[in-house]
C-alpha cells in the first residue's frame, strides 16, 4: 500500500505539470498555502452546467475548483447554464464541519452554503452522481489542509492517513473541465490499440457518446450541449456514423443519455437527461423524426413487450429529476399519454426494465427525500400501480438501498438492481416481491471486496440480464483513475451468475494504466453463430468494450474480454472528447426475451427492412427465441 500511495503522489506531481486550466487551480491551492488569507468576506458563484468533467463550474477560475476562506459564502447556481433540475448535496467535508447541503427534491433554485472550517468539500448532483465540484476553504494562514482518511476512508483503504488535496484532485476522473485535463485523465486510445473480436456480432451498436463536443451545438443562450449517437456496425465493428441534435431546437438535444428500439427496428427513441426531451429516430438514415417533451431529465426507455396488451408498443420513461414514470405512444409522432408515481412521495426514478411478459414493471427510486437513500418500486404495467415499494432500512438486506439506479430481469421471476452508493446489486424475487440476497461488486483500493461509494470511489450502475437469463453484466464505474486488485482497473464489469447469485468474473474495462474508463452502460447483443455479446459504454474513454460471458462454451461463466472498439471517427471540433461519453447503449436486433420474438415474428412478412431481415436471418434458433427449452 506504501508503494501504491508513493504512485499516487507521483502521478500527481506528473499531471501537474500540464497547462490545463484546472492543473493551474490545484498548483493555486498549494501556493496560497503559504501565503496570507484575504482579508475580504468572498461570495462567489458556482454554476451547475452540462459540460462534461465541468459540471460545477466557478465564475472565477471557470473550473470545478473554488477557493475561499474560512466563514466565506457561495452560491451554487442551478438555473442559469443548464437545461433540467439538480441537486447540491454535500458528499465529502473536513470532520469538523457541522455544514449540510443537500435538497430533498430537485429543483432549479439558489442553494447557498457557508464554509466554517477549513478543508475539502465535495460536492455532487444525487440526480447526475458524476456531476462533481469542489470548495477548497483555506485556514487564517491561508493553508488549505490536507485530506484526511476520517473525511475520506478510500484514502486509508490507501494506506495513508491523509494525501494533500492536490494530489486528491489529481486522479479524480470527474473533475476535468479542459481537453488537457481530459487527455491526461481519461482513457483515450488511438487506433492502433483497438482490438477487434475474432467472431462478429449482428446488427448494429448504438453508443449514447454523451460528452462529445459539437460546435454549434447549444441552447438559446449560447451554452454548448454536448453529446452525439456513434453507430457501430457489429458484423465489421467499424463506425457507420454520428448521429447530433444540430437539427433540432435548441437545448432539446443535450447529453443523449439511453436508448430502445422498436419491434420493426426502423425506429430508435433517445432520451436526454439534462433536459426534457426524448428524440424519435430513422434507424436507417439517423435523421430525427420528432422530438417531444416529457419532463424533468429523462433517463431510460422501454417498450411493452405484451403483444396481447393495449399497451404493446408504449414507450415507458422515468424522470430522475421529478416523480413519474411517463408513458409515450409512438404513432406519427411521439404523444405523452399517461404519468404515474413510481413510489409514495417523492422518488427520482432511474433505469427501469419490464418482464418479458409485460406484467410489471421493476423501478429504482434514486433517492427519496434528504440523503441517498432509495427505494425500489414493483408496478403493475398495465394500471401503473405500485404493487409493493421496497423502501430502504436501518437493518436487514434493505440497508443496500443506497441510490438505488438501474435494474434488470431474468426469467419474470428475479430482478436485479444496482445501487451505486452502497456498491451492492439487490436480488429480488419477484413472486415474493422481497429483496432475498445483495451481492457486492466493487472494490476498496487495495482489493477488498465491497464497501460503500466513499470506501471504494466505484459505483455499480447498469445490471442487464443476458436474454438465456444466464448471466448479469454490471458496469461498475470509478470515479478515480486508481486501479485496483483483482483486475488492476480502477473501472470494471462483474459477471453474476444467475444460478448461484454470485459472481463468478471480475473484468477491468481501462486501456491504460492510471486513467479512468467511467464504466457506465451495458446490454446484450447477439454474436454471429450463437451466443451473446455484452456491449459496455466508457463515459471517460473513446470506445466501447465487447465481453463474452462464455467463450469457451462450457457454461461455466469463464467470461472475457474479447474486444476494444474505438468510437473516434475524426469528428470536426470534437477534439479529445471525439467518441468519449459512452453511457446508454442499445444492440440492434433487441435480443431479449419477450421483445425478440415479436421481430422474428415479421421476418417474411415485408414489414422488415432488407437489412433487418438479414440480421434476422443470421440468428440461431435459440437466439430468436431465448425463452425455448435448452435455451
Amino acid at each position: 500500500m506504501k508503494n501504491l500511495v508513493k504512485q499516487l503522489k507521483a502521478l500527481s506531481i506528473s499531471r501537474k505539470r500540464t497547462l490545463s486550466v484546472l492543473m493551474v487551480t490545484v498548483l493555486v491551492i498549494s501556493l496560497l498555502a503559504t501565503g496570507a488569507a484575504s482579508p475580504k468576506k468572498y461570495k462567489g458563484i458556482m454554476f451547475l452546467t452540462d459540460e462534461p468533467g465541468n459540471w460545477f463550474k466557478d465564475d472565477d477560475s471557470g473550473t470545478p475548483v473554488k477557493v475561499v476562506n474560512t466563514g466565506d459564502r457561495v452560491q451554487f447556481d442551478r438555473n442559469t447554464q443548464t437545461g433540467t433540475k439538480h441537486t447540491v448535496t454535500l458528499l465529502i467535508k473536513p470532520t469538523a464541519s457541522g455544514l449540510v447541503v443537500d435538497q430533498d427534491h430537485a429543483g432549479n433554485g439558489k442553494v447557498e452554503a457557508r464554509f466554517d472550517v477549513p478543508g475539502v468539500f465535495l460536492f455532487i448532483c444525487k440526480v447526475h452522481p458524476y456531476m462533481t465540484g469542489v470548495v477548497a476553504v483555506r485556514d487564517a494562514q491561508g493553508n488549505i489542509p490536507d485530506v484526511t482518511a476520517q473525511d475520506l476512508p478510500f484514502i486509508g483503504h490507501l494506506g495513508a492517513a491523509s494525501l494533500p488535496a492536490g494530489t486528491v484532485l489529481s486522479v479524480i476522473t470527474t473533475i476535468a473541465p479542459d481537453d488537457a485535463t481530459k487527455a491526461a485523465k481519461w482513457d483515450i486510445i488511438s487506433p492502433a490499440e483497438e482490438v477487434i473480436p475474432a467472431v462478429a456480432g449482428v446488427g448494429e451498436v448504438w453508443v449514447d457518446t454523451q460528452f462529445e463536443r459539437v460546435p454549434g451545438q447549444a441552447d438559446a443562450s449560447g451554452f454548448p450541449k454536448p453529446g452525439t449517437i456513434t453507430v457501430v456496425d457489429a458484423a465489421t465493428f467499424t463506425v457507420e456514423r454520428d448521429i447530433n441534435g444540430l437539427a433540432v431546437r435548441p437545448g432539446d438535444w443535450n447529453n443523449p443519455h439511453n436508448m430502445w428500439t422498436d419491434t420493426r427496428l426502423d425506429t430508435v427513441y433517445n432520451t436526454n437527461w439534462f433536459a426534457t426531451t426524448i428524440n424519435k429516430i430513422d434507424r436507417a438514415s439517423g435523421t430525427i423524426l420528432d422530438t417531444t417533451v416529457t419532463g424533468q431529465a429523462p433517463t431510460h426507455i422501454v417498450t411493452h413487450p405484451n403483444e396481447a396488451s393495449p399497451k404493446f408498443g408504449i414507450l415507458t420513461n422515468p424522470l430522475s429529476a421529478d416523480n413519474d414514470i411517463v408513458e409515450i405512444r409512438n404513432q406519427d409522432e411521439l404523444k405523452v399519454i399517461d404519468h404515474f408515481p413510481t413510489g409514495v412521495g417523492r422518488n427520482h426514478p432511474h433505469g427501469q426494465w419490464i418482464t418479458s411478459d409485460g406484467t410489471k414493471i421493476v423501478v429504482p427510486n434514486v433517492f427519496k427525500g434528504f440523503g441517498v437513500t432509495g427505494s425500489i418500486s414493483i408496478l403493475d404495467a398495465e394500471t401503473g400501480a405500485i404493487l409493493r415499494e421496497i423502501s430502504h432500512q436501518t437493518l436487514g438486506l434493505e440497508s443496500a438501498l443506497l441510490a438505488p439506479i438501474a435494474a434488470g430481469i431474468q426469467k419474470n421471476s428475479k430482478a436485479y438492481v444496482s445501487n451505486a452508493v452502497s456498491g451492492q446489486v439487490s436480488v429480488i424475487d419477484l413472486n415474493t416481491r422481497q429483496i432475498i440476497k445483495n451481492i457486492p461488486v466493487t472494490f476498496k483500493p487495495n482489493g477488498q471486496l465491497g464497501g460503500s461509494i466513499l470506501d471504494t470511489l466505484q459505483v455499480p450502475i447498469q445490471p442487464p440480464v443476458s436474454p438465456d437469463g444466464r448471466f448479469v453484466g454490471v458496469a461498475v464505474l470509478s470515479l478515480t483513475t486508481i486501479g485496483r486488485p483483482p483486475t488492476g482497473s480502477p473501472d470494471h464489469v462483474a459477471i453474476i451468475d444467475t444460478t448461484t447469485d454470485e459472481v463468478v468474473a471480475f473484468l477491468g474495462t481501462v486501456a491504460t494504466p492510471d486513467k479512468g474508463a467511467g464504466t457506465h452502460g451495458a446490454n446484450w447483443g447477439a454474436k454471429l453463430g450463437g451466443g451473446y455479446y455484452l456491449y459496455v459504454a466508457n463515459q471517460f474513454a473513446n470506445f466501447m468494450t465487447v465481453i463474452d460471458p462464455d467463450p469457451n462454451g462450457d457454461g461455466n461463466g469463464t467470461a472475457a474480454v474479447v474486444g476494444r472498439i474505438l468510437l473516434a471517427n475524426g469528428s470536426i471540433g470534437a477534439g479529445v472528447t471525439d467518441g468519449v461519453g459512452g453511457q446508454g447503449i442499445k444492440p440492434i436486433p433487441n435480443m431479449y426475451d419477450g421483445w425478440i420474438q415479436d421481430t422474428v415474428a415479421l421476418s417474411g412478412t415485408g414489414q422488415l427492412s432488407a437489412e433487418v431481415q438479414g440480421w434476422i436471418d443470421a440468428l440461431t434458433p435459440c437466439q430468436k427465441d431465448p425463452s425455448q427449452s435448452g435455451c
